[in-house]
């Protein structure tokens, strides 16, 4: 069953990464945001793998030396993210 509640929980997370740039500079991000995405949209998902793939988000982040205020609002988007997504799990 489609999961557009989840699918709209992840933009915060989508937008605070597109501020960082272009899509093409960042394209790692983006894979993992599509494999958020991919998880979520679908019933039963598990939060845990989404909480893996946050991770790896960020990780990937610090990959790319997103300066300490993005990397933060990435944090606090994720968390509310995941907050979400465990209350509709």
């Amino acid at each position: 069953m489609y999961n557009q509640a989840g699918v709209d929980a992840l933009d915060a997370v989508r937008a605070v990464v597109a501020s960082f740039g272009a899509p093409i500079a960042f394209r790692k991000l983006y894979g993992i945001l599509n494999a958020m995405e991919m998880h979520v949209e679908e019933t039963p998902y598990s939060v845990e793998a989404l909480q893996h793939l946050g991770k790896a988000l960020e990780a990937t982040a610090r990959l790319y030396q997103v300066d300490q205020k993005k990397h933060a609002q990435l944090e606090r988007a994720l968390a509310t993210f995941l907050h979400k997504v465990n209350k509709h799990s």
